[in-house]
């Protein structure tokens, strides 16, 4: 336990000494949120989603929906960085911690412990900027689906920093939320049942939690969370496999 602790504290050493990490924190979230509010012409729109069991279509402004899209894509685009950034150095460090007597499960534990806590910084942040001019209806539940997404983007940045260098990874990680849930998952984009493909990506299940939750007066997603669980479970399993292989199962 304490070895875990120790490699746990180096990592978020290693990450608060990440400047561009601590930036895109202080940047991203008012740019990308405060301005979705602030640039968007205060109208209705359409927005399809489940009532009672039933998907339907219903009108709400098109700042909340903004709202309710641009939170959970800037935070899986920092947690996605953060576990990028994450593999890359574990690539680089870990083995020499096996060196010095550490065991695997000492190291991944203290990696996903580093990732967890950033997805959690990164969350809070989102959702308290978001707070400022957008209160969704359910507000926990909505957390919650955030975080799973967050948590999900942070597994499949240390999968892609696992393949990718970090030039070719950040643009990756950054592309990839823009498409997902700012293009796929967009009720303003999609305003019928999306392609089977589009059901694939990682913000499908979690961003039909945020958009029920946020957007109406009753929970009839609950359902949709357990799933995008269960992607994240995947994800978690891929990801320490491919960690451990990445850095010479040591």
């Amino acid at each position: 336990m304490n070895r875990t602790i120790t490699a746990f504290s180096i990592g978020i050493k290693e990450q608060v000494r990440n400047y561009v990490l601590v930036a895109l924190l202080v940047v991203l979230p008012v740019s990308f949120i405060t301005l979705a509010f602030a640039v968007t012409q205060d109208v209705e729109m359409p927005v399809r989603t489940l009532v009672d069991g039933e998907t339907v279509t219903v009108m709400r402004g098109m700042p909340e929906v903004h709202g309710v899209i641009m939170t959970p894509i800037t935070s899986a685009l920092i947690a996605g960085l953060a576990g990028l950034f994450l593999m890359r150095e574990a690539k680089d460090t870990d083995g020499r911690l096996a060196v010095a007597g550490y065991r695997a499960r000492q190291v991944i534990a203290a990696r996903f412990g580093v990732l967890a806590a950033i997805t959690l910084i990164v969350t809070g942040v989102s959702v308290g900027v978001m707070l400022v001019d957008f209160q969704p209806e359910h507000l926990w539940w909505f957390i919650a689906a955030m975080l799973v997404v967050s948590v999900t983007y942070g597994l499949i940045g240390m999968l892609v920093g696992a393949v990718l260098d970090r030039l070719a990874g950040m643009w990756l990680m950054l592309i990839l939320p823009m498409l997902d849930i700012g293009l796929f998952q967009d009720p303003l984009f999609i305003q019928s049942e999306p392609e089977w493909w589009m059901k694939l990506f990682p913000g499908y299940w979690p961003v039909r939690v945020m958009v029920d939750t946020g957007l109406t007066t009753d929970v009839d997603t609950a359902l949709s969370l357990v799933w995008a669980t269960g992607y994240l479970l995947l994800a978690a399993v891929l990801t320490i496999g491919v960690y451990y292989r990445a850095t010479q199962g040591k």
